[in-house]
């Protein structure tokens, strides 16, 4: 594949190894792909990270979140841009006092996903990196991965590793895929099964982000997830081997607090990930797998609960689409049924669709 100007070419060899199906929409893909990039605001390699920070009704974090730009290695070449999305509280005082160091948008109460695209739209960097009012950026994330994206133009994407912080003062670091670091890798296989690759440790090439669906609007949890798989069907991603970000896992009212809401979204992203099978068929064991842990994971939430009925149905189309699991699955999903079988024990739930 050779990149000519705005202009992706690819080899006749390359659209042959797809079958029929895929082929033809590989073509018409990469062919809306040249047409957009004639129009980007990056195309020319300005070198600069639009930094898109969404806040609402955030003003006691939002502080910490654009100092933690502003104290970055190469702080003069990011640009933060601010979407506040219709804050009710201090948030345009807390903005105005940085004045030109950030750009500042307001806009009706839309949505997190709408807020960020909204910043995309509006900032002109070649690199697009994401920070959430609740996460702090390591002082050297910035260079380290422009390093990376700078040494492998072929990737999409970089991220790194990241630490959860908790109001009593617990450090936990993120969990880690077995992945290699510091190259090209293709992340898509891995993703297809699980999200992780939390958002403030990514940061994505404009010319590729503008050939996806950005964040979905009609999806409330788990829309950056959606995003990363769109983006690694595009194309490798490295993996830097050293911390790049912190995140607050319980934040009042923060997107990762509330479980059952969290789950729900997360079995329907990895739904929706099913159309992207399209581009990398390849791929489809690895989403069977991410469909089996996440009701898995509905399975065990509902089973702590006593909602042994939801339980049962939960763990069922677990097994169903990966029957290959160790024997402590089947003695909770025994243990669920006995339960269930109980007088008043048994609590309604939707069965999930396929």
């Amino acid at each position: 594949m050779k990149d000519i100007g705005a202009v992706v070419l690819r080899s006749s060899s390359e659209y042959d190894v797809l079958p029929d199906s895929a082929r033809c929409r590989q073509v018409l893909r990469d062919a809306r792909s040249a047409l957009r990039r004639l129009r980007l605001p990056g195309r020319n390699g300005n070198g600069r990270v639009s930094v898109i920070i969404p806040t609402y009704n955030r003003a006691q974090l939002l502080p910490r979140a654009i100092e933690s730009v502003l104290r970055q290695t190469v702080a003069d070449r990011c640009d933060i841009v601010v979407i506040d999305d219709g804050s009710t509280d201090d948030t345009p005082g807390v903005a105005a006092r940085y004045g030109d160091r950030l750009q500042y948008i307001r806009q009706p109460h839309c949505g997190v996903s709408a807020a960020r695209n909204a910043g995309i739209r509006a900032s002109e960097g070649e690199f697009v990196a994401f920070l959430d009012t609740d996460d702090e950026w390591a002082p050297d994330k910035t260079e380290r991965q422009l390093a990376a994206l700078q040494r492998w133009p072929d990737a999409v994407l970089v991220t790194g590793r990241a630490i959860a912080r908790y109001r009593d003062g617990r450090l936990r670091p993120h969990a880690v895929p077995s992945i290699q670091f510091d190259r090209p890798v293709d992340l898509a296989p891995l993703l297809f099964t699980e999200n992780f690759m939390p958002t403030p440790t990514v940061m994505v090439r404009r010319r590729v982000l503008e050939d996806t669906e950005l964040f979905r609007e009609d999806l409330l949890r788990a829309n950056d997830y959606h995003l990363w798989v769109d983006l690694a069907c595009h194309g490798p991603g490295v993996y830097v081997d050293a911390l790049v970000a912190y995140y607050d896992d319980d934040t009042p009212a923060g997107l990762s607090r509330d479980r059952d809401t969290c789950l729900e979204y997360k079995l329907a992203t990895h739904r929706r990930l099913r159309r992207k099978l399209r581009y990398r068929p390849d791929c489809k064991p690895s989403w069977r797998r991410g469909m089996a842990r996440t009701l898995a994971a509905m399975r065990d939430h509902a089973y702590r609960k006593g909602h042994y009925g939801a339980a049962v149905r939960y763990g069922l189309w677990s097994f169903w689409y990966a029957p290959a699991r160790p024997k402590w699955e089947w003695r909770r999903l025994i243990s669920a049924v006995g339960l269930c079988l109980l007088p008043r024990r048994c609590a309604s739930s939707e069965v999930p669709a396929r």
